[in-house]
């Protein structure tokens, strides 16, 4: 009985330690349960607040912008209605200097009534006349001003030999912000007397539209009595943003600086230039040319004219004539090819002698002018659309690009300048500037501090262009244009012809160009200037020469420049595989294997003459 009391006591303390463990389960699941209800309570709550506060945040601000929209809609009425309000006082305006010979009354009128009875109701008709009496030498500043490219459009769809690569130069231009248009004669003054009537009229508005006063009981007067006096005179202010800021960018257009002896002409005859005298400078003295306007305004001289007042330089300093020297000088070869070199001659001729100011941007094209059988230009070989034609001044790119390198070489800065649309002969290519004046120009800035002179001649085919300046680079340093291979291009893809003569084309090339600076003999800097790609000429093959190979490209199993059409050619099947990576990857085993391009004579697109 002892031993079954124990294993009962057992038995009890097992079921009271499970009994308490599941109480213990319990509770803790209670627990749980009680914290995740607090949870999402608390949750709710918070989320509850969140939406509240939006929806608070969203009334205050449309309740914010319905109060802004009704603020602006009563500003506005209240500004129509000032604007529309009629003036009750008995008030008169003197506008004589206007025109108007009797005093304007205003009682009764809306300021808008009176803004279209007196403004605009007169002519201005003010001019500037430039008294500088060097102004036949004067011309107008230009530096940084671009040269309008002429709309080609009218003479041909596209342009010539527009497929190379293009470099641009923008330079920075100081008189960017002259918005004026001024000749170096005469200068149209602004109205500026319209801003100020306007704030006259404003001005008696905001004072007497709301003030009752017996101050202008003029009811019954006679306003054209000679001794009736008018409540309010105008008279043209002083101080006037318009005219202050007409007056200083003219007088930043007109103001000359002095100079001594520098080129202003060419002696044609001597083939030399010729040197002015020494120049005073002459400063546009802006607070006198003021009082002269103000005081023809209130005089009611509207229509006048006006002398600048100028305030006289004198040049200082040793004459900048002995500083004068060739500064540089570049040669090319051209070809016998008698048109092309005609075509050569007379765009040197047109050249030389030129002088380009400073500030200036010189433009092969408008210099030259159109190129014409009137002017004797004759046809030549040259580049269109990237295939060769004769053009009517074909040839004078290698006048364009030799005038290039004596620019760069003399430290201007060519601001435009293109590329050929294939590799030149005449010179190291990615040196080269193509022109057309249906097209591509060539163009540099003088930006020296005086006049610079271009000599350009041809003789026993060879083009000559030398530079007259006053020397910008330092004294024994010099500069060129020195241009390395990079890489050479795949061939073009092959092209069927019917008729025509065969080509095998040419590979395309990349080359890089740059600015090597010297000191005698030894080179002090080496900096990139621009690269340069060819286009490859298209190979050509008349069809019965072709097939499509395995991979699907066109390929030539005989080369034929000229088809004998009485003839029909067989196929070869015996041929010989070119080097991969040419677009005539397969050639008659008689031909050269190597894609080699037919050579193009300098001066022509073959041996009659080069292109452009």
């Amino acid at each position: 009985m002892e031993y079954n009391r124990n294993r009962t006591n057992e038995y009890s303390r097992e079921y009271s330690g499970y009994s308490t463990r599941r109480n213990l389960s319990r509770s803790r699941d209670a627990l749980n349960r009680y914290k995740l209800s607090r949870k999402r309570k608390s949750n709710s709550a918070l989320k509850f607040v969140g939406l509240s506060l939006s929806i608070i945040a969203v009334l205050v601000l449309a309740i914010f912008c319905a109060y802004k929209f009704i603020q602006y809609r009563n500003d506005k009425k209240e500004l129509e209605g000032y604007t529309n309000v009629q003036m009750k006082q008995d008030i008169y305006l003197d506008f004589s200097i206007i025109g108007k010979k009797t005093p304007f009354a205003i009682k009764g009128l809306t300021k808008q009534e009176v803004y279209d009875a007196i403004l605009g109701s007169y002519d201005f008709n003010i001019k500037i006349s430039n008294s500088n009496p060097e102004i036949d030498l004067f011309e107008m500043p230009k530096y940084g001003a671009k040269v309008e490219d002429t709309d080609y459009s009218k003479y041909f769809s596209k342009s010539n030999d527009n497929l190379g690569t293009g470099q641009e130069v923008k330079i920075e231009n100081p008189l960017a912000d002259i918005t004026i248009t001024a000749t170096k004669n005469t200068y149209k003054v602004p109205d500026f007397v319209e801003g100020q009537l306007k704030e006259f009229i404003d001005d008696i508005y905001d004072k007497y539209l709301y003030v009752a006063t017996n101050e202008f009981n003029k009811k019954n007067v006679d306003v054209n009595a000679a001794d009736f006096k008018a409540d309010f005179v105008f008279k043209a202010q002083t101080n006037d943003e318009t005219l202050d800021d007409s007056l200083a960018q003219l007088a930043r257009l007109w103001n000359t600086k002095p100079v001594k002896g520098q080129i202003e002409g060419f002696d044609t005859e001597r083939n030399e230039f010729t040197f002015g005298d020494d120049h005073k400078g002459y400063i546009v003295d802006e607070d006198a040319l003021r009082k002269k306007i103000l005081d023809e305004v209130n005089a009611g001289n509207l229509n006048a004219e006006i002398w600048t007042v100028l305030n006289m330089v004198d040049a200082e300093g040793p004459s900048v004539r002995s500083r004068y020297k060739y500064v540089s000088m570049f040669e090319t070869w051209t070809t016998d090819n008698e048109k092309r070199n005609k075509n050569i001659n007379l765009a040197c001729n047109g050249l030389n002698g030129y002088i380009v100011k400073p500030g200036q941007e010189f433009s092969f094209n408008q210099v030259l002018g159109e190129r014409t059988e009137e002017r004797g230009y004759d046809y030549a070989p040259a580049y269109l659309e990237g295939q060769v034609v004769e053009e009517l001044g074909g040839g004078i790119c290698q006048v364009s690009t030799t005038l290039y390198n004596a620019v760069f070489a003399a430290g201007l800065t060519t601001t435009y300048r293109k590329s050929h649309t294939y590799v030149p002969s005449y010179i190291t290519p990615g040196l080269d500037a193509t022109v057309s004046f249906y097209g591509p120009d060539y163009r540099f800035i003088n930006n020296s501090n005086y006049t610079v002179g271009i000599k350009a001649h041809y003789a026993k085919q060879k083009v000559k262009i030398d530079i007259f300046a006053v020397p910008l680079l330092k004294e024994g340093q010099t500069q060129n244009l020195v241009s390395n291979k990079i890489q050479d291009m795949d061939f073009p893809t092959l092209s069927i012809i019917n008729e025509g003569k065969a080509t095998k084309g040419s590979q395309g090339s990349e080359w890089q160009v740059f600015k090597v600076v010297k000191e005698g003999d030894k080179e002090i800097e080496r900096v990139f200037d621009h690269r340069t790609i060819y286009q490859g000429h298209t190979p050509t093959a008349f069809e019965e020469y072709t097939y499509v190979d395995d991979d699907g490209v066109l390929q030539t199993s005989k080369f034929v420049e000229t088809r004998k059409e009485e003839t029909t050619a067989k196929r070869s099947t015996s041929i010989t595989t070119a080097r991969r990576g040419n677009t005539i990857q397969s050639i008659a085993p008689t031909e050269s294997a190597t894609g080699v391009v037919v050579e193009i004579a300098p001066g022509g697109g073959s041996s009659t003459g080069q292109p452009q």
